[in-house]
């Protein structure tokens, strides 16, 4: 082992590519401020003179189509692996 990496083991308490944190039980939640955090981000940055108010209802808007296609997404797959059976 290198020294810089002996150091880094000795020092570091959580190694996040090498000891992943557990949320297995709650990672789907996950995509709520992921999706939100995209789509403020997408707006602020399309809308030529964004206002809050404007921003907000159009943020809102596209965090639902994005929710409403990856739960699209996911019921086509559920239906092509669980009934379908490909």
């Amino acid at each position: 082992m290198t020294p810089i990496l002996a150091l880094m083991s000795l020092t570091c308490a959580w190694r996040p590519f090498l000891d992943p944190l557990p949320i297995d039980r709650y990672w789907l939640w996950l995509l709520l401020p992921m999706v939100l955090a995209i789509a403020v981000v997408y707006k602020a940055v399309k809308i030529p003179n964004p206002g809050l108010a404007v921003m907000t209802v159009q943020s809102l808007k596209l965090a639902g189509q994005i929710f409403a296609v990856l739960a699209g997404a996911a019921a086509v797959l559920l239906f092509l692996t669980e009934i379908v059976g490909l």
